[in-house]
């Protein structure tokens, strides 16, 4: 890989990780159901970055159904649920959004450790 496509690489893959951090901060059903979508997204233009650069076509298709299907199917049919059932509120949590955050900082941090080892 030359510099540009290892640079776009980390990019969709830092995006990743801040996108789990989004979800991890969001307190009402819709949004988080939409930052899950968004997640999808950007998983699946990751997953077809490789594809292109690994010149591997059968992770097209991997990306596909990770669009179709975490991108589009599961959050439309989880926000018909949330419609139907009338559960529009807030997400009960039991620990506060801080410790929640910092517990997946510290996640991060090590897997980075292990990572570099």
């Amino acid at each position: 890989m030359n510099g540009l496509t290892f640079d776009i690489a980390h990019l969709l893959a830092g995006s990743l990780v801040l996108i789990s951090f989004m979800m991890l901060y969001q307190d009402r059903l819709f949004a988080l159901i939409n930052v899950f979508a968004l997640h999808a997204i950007v998983l699946a233009l990751s997953v077809a970055w490789q594809a292109y650069i690994q010149d591997a076509h059968h992770l097209y298709i991997t990306a596909a159904i990770a669009l179709v299907f975490k991108a589009i199917v599961i959050p439309v049919g989880l926000h018909r649920i949330i419609q139907r059932l009338g559960i529009h509120r807030d997400i009960e949590t039991a620990v506060g959004i801080g410790p929640t955050m910092l517990a997946g900082i510290g996640l991060v941090t090590l897997s980075m450790v292990l990572m570099l080892r």
